[in-house]
């Protein structure tokens, strides 16, 4: 009897078992650690990937051939984006164009937790070998590109790091073969996973449209951060629990806007930029991806032009403001400028955070700190400039240098308008526009000319 009752008990605990994993959804994530502190991936992935090696803090940027990544942050453990044992992880670049979905091909990364539904993998062309040396003038860089279907829609990623900062940056050209413009979404979005925990929770900067996985709630006080931020204009965001955020790219519907920064949930986060891509052209959207331990976020700069328009080689200025988001002050060691061909700085104009002129190296101008700048509050640096003789559209690109914080570039911007120069032809008498002097302008100046020859004979010659 007892033993019938043993039986029992056993087949009833196996039937139950099975029920949960039945109940499981195909995606369901599972805890995943690595020993060591230089991680390695554990499991195989039929995606092919380069790395980004450094002495970091960003020590290993894997980045897949079909537009996805990993990152493994100096002395941790795991990797920072889910699954944090497998190279490349849930993050990537994503296109919605003609009601069909493109993404990275998640489902050969030897694990995934991403559900988008129904989608093409994008068709890997090509990817280069690490380039570059690690330096601010030139960063390592992995160039990706990937056919986005048979739209005629090519995506070229490039990703670059300076070795130091704890931001990565990437900056997506998606090209356009086809002979009529065609409408996208380009997201970039990732699955967080925080030093080791699969939960954090939000937060935004309704400034910079930057979204993060954080640590504490709207990262206050600043603590371990994992930080979207868009370099180029226009774009929405959303942070939410990870599969809400794989569902709503389903939808193939810009981000919300949207962030659940007081909820502690297993998270993800994500940019988007709607816009178009015209036929035979080409559009390019950029971003930096910031992991802080610390919750560091990366300083904005911005750049106006005093006018927008100038006539040729007349003067003309710039301001510079860099502001700094986090609750502590920040110390720049540099400011720099990069003028426009045929621009040139007007000694002894610089006003704002110094008055000293900035060293000069081509079109490059440094000004050598440190400056400071308080917590939550910004500087501002203005000085003058001669510009261009020759006519056209000039943008200008300004940024600085500090210890332990990244501070994100402005890229193309503050654009200056040269425009031809005014000028006045008297030789021809005509009543049209451009072509020369109006018939009444010509005989009151014949007028005035007689006038004048009169005056003079009356002068030598005086009425007795």
């Amino acid at each position: 009897m007892q033993q019938h009752q043993r039986n029992y008990l056993s087949r009833l605990l196996s039937l139950l078992a099975l029920s949960l994993l039945l109940l499981l959804p195909s995606h369901v994530k599972a805890d995943a650690t690595k020993p060591g502190s230089s991680p390695a991936p554990e499991t195989a992935s039929d995606v092919p990937y380069q790395t980004i090696s450094s002495a970091g803090p960003l020590e290993s940027i894997f980045l897949g051939v079909d537009a996805s990544a990993q990152i493994a942050y100096a002395g941790e453990v795991d990797y920072q984006v889910y699954p944090p044992s497998t190279v490349p992880g849930d993050y990537g670049s994503f296109i919605a164009t003609g009601g069909a979905l493109y993404a990275p091909d998640f489902e050969n990364h030897g694990g995934t937790a991403t559900d988008l539904g129904t989608y093409t993998p994008f068709t890997p062309v090509s990817q280069s070998e690490v380039l570059g040396s690690g330096t601010s003038a030139d960063p390592y860089q992995v160039v990706t590109v990937v056919d986005v279907g048979a739209t005629g829609l090519r995506l070229t990623q490039t990703d670059s790091y300076v070795v130091g900062e704890e931001s990565y940056r990437t900056d997506v050209q998606i090209s356009n073969s086809a002979n009529t413009g065609q409408d996208i979404i380009l997201y970039r979005a990732m699955d967080c996973y925080l030093g080791g925990s699969d939960s954090g929770y939000g937060a935004v900067d309704p400034i910079t449209g930057a979204v993060a996985c954080t640590e504490t709630a709207n990262n206050n006080p600043a603590a371990r951060i994992e930080q979207l931020l868009p370099l180029t204009g226009g774009s929405s965001y959303y942070e939410d629990r990870y599969s809400e955020v794989w569902e709503w790219i389903a939808t193939q519907q810009p981000f919300p806007n949207t962030c659940e920064c007081d909820v502690e949930q297993d998270n993800g986060s994500g940019i988007s930029w709607s816009t178009s891509v015209p036929a035979g052209g080409s559009i390019t959207r950029s971003h930096l991806t910031t992991f802080s331990p610390l919750g560091n976020l990366p300083l904005g700069t911005m750049k106006i032009a005093d006018a927008g328009t100038s006539q040729p080689g007349a003067a003309n200025g710039y301001t510079i403001t860099i502001t700094n988001p986090n609750t502590t002050a920040v110390t720049l060691n540099s400011i720099t400028d990069v003028l426009p061909e045929g621009f040139s700085y007007i000694a002894g104009s610089t006003t704002g955070a110094t008055v000293t002129d900035p060293a000069i190296s081509g079109q490059m101008l440094t000004w050598n700190g440190p400056f400071t700048v308080p917590a939550s509050a910004s500087v501002t640096l203005h000085f003058n400039v001669a510009v261009a003789t020759t006519p056209g559209t000039y943008f200008n690109n300004a940024t600085a240098a500090a210890e332990g914080f990244t501070v994100s570039p402005t890229g193309d911007t503050a654009p200056i308008t040269v425009e031809q120069a005014t000028s006045v032809t008297l030789d021809h008498f005509g009543s049209q526009p451009g072509r020369g002097v109006a018939p009444w302008f010509a005989l009151a100046l014949a007028g005035l000319v007689a006038a004048a020859g009169i005056a003079r004979r009356n002068s030598k010659h005086p009425r007795a």
